[in-house]
């Protein structure tokens, strides 16, 4: 009997330590974005304190807001950064820390490589209840300008790392796309540094199919999803293995269905697949918000 249920507990020991499968499935139609505000949508995020809602923004030439809008994309509340402008906001990103989670947005677009600094502004995550009004400004903003090492730079995507939090800034345009890095505590109130890391090897190549346009790193740290506009890179780090470790190894391409300007990317909340969203595109097509559920 005991012989039974020893071999009965090692087989539940290793189903229960398994991991996820990185296999997705095809493309699940959420349907249009609610709010006709959301005509420019750049960067996607899933709420950490929000059980079941996204954030997002458009791109340059809006308002210093970011959205809320659940799994479906419903819901047209706006959230205003004090403070701020929107000269290109280009992506989003979370953060959790013991004093709570911190939403951030990168005005790190530079279509013309012109400007000597950029920026990511973090902000407390506010949490939303039926109470909270349809228009709301966020107040604590804090700014992290930077410049690159290495003179500026276009960028569409940036990943954080949820343990160092150290963050990643990827290249836009180049034909071998370059990293970058923010240590860890980044300034408030002196321009950083963002150092040269290294050339990556995907997405290789001139011409706008392969700018790289979007990126996450997973809520339990353990997994990156990159994206241009074709296709959809995808990793899972090895025990103790850095983002910049993680990007030198060949990627997994995952579905995706090509978007009239997809530039949005990121992971569910709870790991259970990750959705995309687009702007309107040149022909006017009202952006979809779409999931790729985890087989």
């Amino acid at each position: 009997m005991k012989k039974y249920l020893l071999l009965f507990l090692c087989i539940s020991c290793s189903e229960m330590i398994m991991p996820p499968s990185d296999n997705f499935n095809d493309v699940q139609d959420l349907g249009i974005i609610e709010n006709k505000e959301i005509d420019e949508a750049s960067g996607i995020v899933a709420s950490y304190k929000n059980k079941g809602l996204l954030w997002t923004h458009n791109d340059s030439g809006d308002k210093n807001r970011i959205f809320s809008m659940d799994a479906n994309g419903k819901g047209t509340r706006e959230f205003y950064l004090e403070g701020t402008i929107n000269r290109d906001w280009e992506a989003i990103g979370m953060a959790q820390f013991p004093e709570g989670s911190f939403i951030y947005v990168g005005e790190i677009g530079d279509n013309n490589a012109e400007f000597p600094t950029c920026a990511i502004y973090r902000v407390p995550e506010p949490e939303i209840t039926t109470a909270t009004l349809q228009s709301n400004t966020l107040k604590n903003v804090q700014k992290i300008t930077y410049k690159y090492a290495d003179g500026a730079k276009d960028a569409e995507a940036f990943l954080i790392d949820q343990s160092s939090k150290d963050i990643f800034i990827i290249s836009k345009r180049e034909s071998s796309k370059r990293l970058y890095r923010l240590p860890y505590p980044q300034s408030f109130t002196q321009t950083n540094t963002a150092e040269f890391v290294q050339e990556l090897t995907f997405s290789n190549g001139a011409g706008s199919p392969l700018y790289i346009v979007d990126g996450n790193v997973s809520v339990d740290n353990q997994e990156i999803i990159i994206k241009n506009y074709l296709q959809i890179f995808h990793w899972r780090r090895n025990a103790n293995e850095t983002i910049p470790e993680a990007l030198k190894r060949t990627p997994k391409i995952q579905p995706y269905a090509a978007e009239p300007q997809g530039e949005g990317l990121c992971f569910a909340q709870d790991g259970s697949g990750y959705y995309t969203l687009s702007e309107e595109g040149n022909n006017k097509t009202s952006p979809k918000l779409y999931f790729y559920k985890r087989k």
